[in-house]
C-alpha cells in the first residue's frame, strides 16, 4: 500500500513537471512568433517602405520596375504573409532574402556561429571581471576599492555602444571585448547589490560577531544565499549581450548576425528581418527560461 502511494506521488510529480514544461515551451514559441510578426508589421508600415533606389536607374524598362515593385507589394496582404510565413516555418522554410537573393536559413547558418562565439566570449569575460570586482569589494569592505570599481564601471556604462564599437575598430580589438565592456558595468552593479544584500543578513552579522573569518563568511554563507539570484542573472546578461552584439557587429563590419540585421534593416528585407527577430527572441526567452528554472525548483 505504501509502495503504491509512493508510485502514485512520483507519477503525479512527473505529470506536473511535464505539463509545466509544455506550458513554458508553448509560451516561448508563441512569444517568438509574435515578436517576429510584430517586427514584420513595423517594417511594413514604416515610412518609405516599398521605395527602392534601383527604380531610379534610367536603363531599366517598365517591366523591370514593375518586378522591383512587386517584391515590396504586401499592401493589404500582410495577414496572408503571416500565414505563408508560419506555414513555411512549420516546414523548415524561412523564405528567401529579397536583398541577397539567398535562402534565409542558409544565411543564418553561416552568420550565427560568429555571433554565438562573440556573445559567449564576451559574457564569459564580463562575468569573470564583474565577479572578481564584486567579491573583492564585498570581501575587503574598503571604500577606496569600492569607489574605484564604481567609477570604472560608471565610465563604461556612460559610453554609447557606437563609441565602444569605434574604439574596438580603432584598437583592432575583437568584438567580444566590446560586448564585455558594455555588459560588465551592469553585471557588476547587479552582482554587487545581490552580494551586499546577502552580506547584510542577520545570520551573517551573527557569524561576524562570533569572529568567523571573512573568507569563510563569504564562501560558506554569502555566496550560497546569493546563488539563485546570480543564476537568474545569467538570462538577463545574455539578453544584454545579444542586444550589444548587433550594433557592435554592424559598426565593426564583423561577419555575424549584427551585420546581417543591419543590411536587412537598410534594405527593408522583410523575410530576413522577421527570421532574425524570431531567432533572437527564441534565444533570449530560452536563456531566461533555463536560468529561471533552478530558482523555481528551489521554491
Amino acid at each position: 500500500m505504501r509502495l503504491t502511494r509512493e508510485v502514485f506521488c512520483c507519477i503525479a510529480a512527473m505529470t506536473h513537471w511535464t505539463l509545466k514544461l509544455a506550458q513554458k515551451l508553448l509560451l516561448l514559441t508563441s512569444l517568438a512568433i509574435v515578436g517576429a510578426l510584430l517586427c514584420a508589421t513595423m517594417v511594413r508600415f514604416a515610412p518609405g517602405y516599398g521605395v527602392d533606389e534601383r527604380e531610379l536607374d534610367p536603363r531599366l524598362s517598365q517591366a523591370s520596375r514593375n518586378a522591383i515593385r512587386s517584391q515590396h507589394q504586401l499592401g493589404g496582404r500582410l495577414f496572408s504573409y503571416y500565414g505563408a510565413y508560419i506555414s513555411g516555418l512549420l516546414h523548415g522554410n524561412l523564405g528567401t532574402s529579397a536583398f541577397l537573393q539567398r535562402p534565409v536559413a542558409g544565411l543564418l547558418k553561416e552568420r550565427a556561429p560568429f555571433t554565438a562565439r562573440a556573445v559567449f566570449l564576451g559574457l564569459a569575460t564580463a562575468w569573470m571581471a564583474a565577479s572578481l570586482l564584486s567579491l573583492l569589494t564585498i570581501r575587503w569592505q574598503n571604500w577606496a576599492l569600492e569607489y574605484s570599481a564604481t567609477a570604472v564601471t560608471g565610465l563604461l556604462i556612460a559610453l554609447p555602444t557606437a563609441v565602444v564599437a569605434l574604439l574596438c575598430l580603432y584598437l583592432r580589438a575583437p568584438v567580444f571585448l566590446g560586448i564585455a565592456a558594455i555588459t560588465l558595468p551592469k553585471l557588476f552593479r547587479y552582482q554587487h547589490n545581490i552580494l551586499a544584500q546577502a552580506y547584510a543578513r542577520p545570520f551573517v552579522l551573527a557569524a561576524r560577531a562570533r569572529g568567523v573569518s571573512r573568507n569563510r563568511i563569504l564562501f560558506r554563507h554569502v555566496i550560497p544565499v546569493a546563488w539563485h539570484p546570480l543564476v537568474a542573472l545569467v538570462g538577463v546578461s545574455a539578453s544584454m549581450a545579444l542586444g550589444a552584439a548587433i550594433p557592435l557587429e554592424a559598426l565593426s563590419d564583423s561577419p555575424g548576425m549584427g551585420q546581417l540585421a543591419w543590411q536587412a534593416a537598410l534594405n527593408r528585407d522583410l523575410p530576413l528581418l522577421t527570421s532574425i527577430t524570431l531567432l533572437v527572441t527564441l534565444l533570449t526567452v530560452g536563456v531566461n527560461f533555463l536560468a529561471a528554472t533552478p530558482q523555481e525548483r528551489s521554491l
